[in-house]
């Protein structure tokens, strides 16, 4: 025979009915009814309390002192965790045992806790109230010591801007943002140098002083000339900008004739510094005097003159 019997009690927060409503059942099984039952209670109140004993067909007995306790758990009050605990939201089914409170936090706060509470038969909630935090990404510290950043916090949402000092250029985005995962939506930028690609020399032309080595960086100033029977045509001097470019496209030499200068007792028409190719002189006398040849000198494409300007002769000696 199995000993001692094997004794069960079933409770139900039901409406309260009198003590002779409890059920005294035999085991179900035929075999084990001389040695095996069950108490089981269903309606019970504080009152009901006390202690129970079983008999069985041999006088066989046994008791279970039963403590009947209305099991409460602290009342949570939804206003009062608002107000205690900042951006926390809760539900609350109630304060009775088994009954269950629900908490969570707003967009860019993490709950800090357990997001349940269920109120035990000993009267204690299954554990504290959470709160909630804010969610923050990591703190910045950027590598590149030129890389300038906006003021900035790092909770969910925030934004933080980036720039270079005079003559650098960021190298990825210009903003990021914290997101709810605490992760930036970016990687934190550098500051490259910008630089200009090397200027084009012109033909018949050259740099007339080149310091940067090869390294054109912003504020780099390059200079141009030409060689010998040729003009520069456009900036003489360019500057490197802020945006990687030359501040003027690159110069060209043209080819022009000098300037032959004026014969004596005469002058020549036009006058100028510098003649084009195919430009033609005339040559103008003083009175008595004149010129015995009547082609005119013209500007050649190498930078000559096709012939030398005409002298202006005493009309008696020619």
């Amino acid at each position: 025979m199995k000993w001692p019997p094997d004794l069960s009690a079933e409770f139900q927060d039901e409406p309260w009915a009198d003590f002779e409503q409890f059920s005294l059942r035999w085991a179900i099984a035929p075999e084990e009814r001389d040695w095996k039952y069950r108490l089981s209670i269903y309606y019970t109140k504080p009152q009901d309390s006390g202690v129970f004993t079983c008999a069985t067909p041999k006088g066989l007995t046994n008791s279970i002192n039963v403590v009947i306790t209305d099991a409460q758990c602290e009342r949570i009050d939804t206003e009062t965790v608002r107000h205690k605990y900042r951006h926390l939201r809760v539900r609350a089914e109630g304060a009775k045992l088994g009954h269950s409170v629900h908490f969570h936090c707003p967009t860019g706060f993490r709950l800090n806790g357990t997001a349940n509470l269920t109120c035990r038969a000993n009267g204690k909630w299954s554990g504290s109230i959470p709160t909630c935090l804010p969610i923050q990404c990591p703190k910045i510290e950027p590598e590149d010591p030129r890389l300038i950043l906006s003021p900035h916090n790092t909770t969910f949402g925030s934004r933080v801007f980036f720039s270079c000092p005079w003559g650098y250029k960021l190298t990825g985005a210009p903003g990021i943002e914290c997101y709810l995962d605490s992760t930036w939506s970016a990687e934190v930028p550098e500051c490259a140098a910008v630089r200009c690609p090397a200027p084009k020399v012109p033909d018949n032309g050259r740099l007339v002083e080149d310091e940067n080595g090869g390294e054109y960086g912003v504020g780099s100033v390059v200079q141009f000339s030409c060689e010998a029977k040729h003009s520069l045509l456009g900036e003489g001097s360019i500057v490197c900008t802020e945006s990687g470019e030359w501040s003027q496209p690159p110069p060209t030499c043209r080819t022009h004739c000098d300037y032959p200068g004026e014969p004596a007792n005469g002058r020549i028409v036009p006058l100028k510094f510098t003649y084009e190719p195919g430009d033609r002189l005339k040559v103008t006398c003083h009175p008595g005097f004149v010129t015995r040849l009547e082609a005119e000198p013209v500007c050649l494409q190498d930078g000559n003159w096709s012939q030398p300007v005409p002298e202006c002769r005493n009309y008696r000696d020619v």
